[in-house]
């Protein structure tokens, strides 16, 4: 039982990471890395399970640059 919980919350983060992506692919990762801006997509492949893993991070860090953007 206990680790059907478990299963299924780890399930339900990586779906939010899924569908994290493609948002910020389109929009996000541009406010964090100008560098990533115009990459190939080999590179956005190669970065997805980091994005699928680690979206808290990245949406934290894209909120405080749209912050910083509204104050400029």
């Amino acid at each position: 039982m206990i680790i059907s919980v478990i299963l299924i919350i780890a399930l339900i983060y990586l779906l939010i990471g899924v569908l994290f992506v493609p948002f910020f692919y389109a929009k996000g990762i541009r406010h964090i890395d100008e560098t990533a801006k115009g990459s190939s997509i080999g590179f956005y492949i190669i970065i997805s399970p980091g994005v699928i893993v680690f979206w808290p991070v990245l949406l934290r860090k894209w909120r405080k640059a749209l912050k910083e953007q509204a104050y400029e």
